[in-house]
């Protein structure tokens, strides 16, 4: 339904100006694009500084796949504020190469930084969802908030496997 309610709005906007698209979407749905896209940008900038740390090739994986997604819902919500004419965020440095290897980034902490990053995201991407209501915003929001599911399962999975991950105690009654 949502996908037919998006085509719909997306017809509806063809040639429009952005100023007049700005009347399609609420305020609480630019704060959320825009909020997302800050988010996004702060942990790639984490990532971006704490793959220099890495020593593990599998965690040097699953930080290359979250990259990859990362920089995708990056190029979707700045290809909504383009079409929305939202003021863009300050942007962080394209890359930081350090040749300092410092000890206190051991992988445990750069997953456990990770796994807090990655659950951020829920709270942000299910308001924003929840408070949308142009299907087009609200599409992006639970295709966002869906892949941020599959990469929270690859997340744990991995810390499971390398005993990272600080699971609670088995409820044994």
């Amino acid at each position: 339904m949502v996908d037919i309610m998006d085509k719909l709005q997306k017809i509806g906007e063809i040639g429009k100006s952005p100023r007049e698209k700005q009347r399609l979407i609420n305020v609480n749905e630019v704060f959320y694009v825009w909020d997302i896209l800050v988010t996004k940008l702060d942990i790639m900038e984490t990532i971006g500084i704490m793959e220099n740390f890495i020593e593990d090739i599998d965690l040097k994986f699953i930080t290359g796949q979250l990259v990859k997604v990362l920089r995708s819902g990056i190029d979707e919500m700045e290809k909504l504020m383009k079409n929305y004419n939202i003021p863009f965020p300050i942007q962080p440095p394209a890359g930081s190469n350090l040749a300092v290897n410092w000890e206190g980034y051991s992988d445990r902490y750069i997953y456990i930084s990770i796994f807090e990053g990655i659950q951020s995201f829920f709270p942000i991407l299910s308001s924003g969802f929840m408070n949308s209501t142009s299907p087009k915003v609200r599409k992006a929001f639970k295709e966002h908030l869906l892949l941020t599911m599959e990469l929270q399962e690859l997340i744990v999975e991995y810390g499971k496997l390398k005993g990272f991950l600080n699971e609670p105690p088995v409820y044994r009654p």
